[in-house]
């Protein structure tokens, strides 16, 4: 199953354990965000990536992305730096901005290195939950509203890889 170009429509939250023998990280990402349905393309390259995330993402993967996560739509929200209300106002099928969907993007991509790195989506959605001193009383989860953020919680992930005490 590994590699294997034919999971494309992989929904993290609905089959776990089928993710986790994925090693292909586009249909990693998007599974993270509901499988290549939600999302209304494959994406197997870069290219690809790119041209979903000018185009924009379906609404809809956002309730896959807060399941994903532990967090409620309204958290959502303050991550994306979107009113609340706006969002709710959004049909499933209408498309995010070019600078939401590359964010979610890039936290789904983080997920998924957090999910190979911690074992199980429980264990990585806990440590995103936990305060580690780091992070300085914050939650790891409160850094995801930003590219430095997402980054910065991703080098921390890389160093728990590596053995390196974080």
């Amino acid at each position: 199953m590994a590699g294997n170009e034919k999971y494309t429509s992989i929904d993290l939250a609905k089959e776990p354990e089928a993710f986790y023998n994925i090693s292909n990280k586009y249909v990693r990402m998007l599974g993270v965000l509901g499988g290549s349905s939600r999302v209304g393309q494959v994406v197997n390259s870069d290219i690809d990536l790119i041209e979903v995330t000018r185009r924009g993402l379906p609404k809809s993967v956002l309730f896959s992305l807060c399941e994903v996560l532990g967090i409620s739509m309204e958290h959502m929200s303050n991550l994306l730096h979107v009113s609340h209300r706006t969002l709710q106002r959004k049909e499933d099928k209408e498309l995010l901005s070019v600078y939401s969907t590359e964010q979610l993007f890039e936290i789904a991509a983080l997920v998924s290195h957090g999910i190979s790195v911690f074992g199980t989506l429980q264990k990585f959605k806990d440590w995103l939950h936990s305060t580690p001193l780091l992070f300085e009383g914050q939650k790891p989860l409160d850094f995801l509203d930003t590219t430095f953020g997402i980054q910065y919680v991703d080098s921390v992930i890389g160093r728990i890889e590596h053995g390196v005490y974080s």
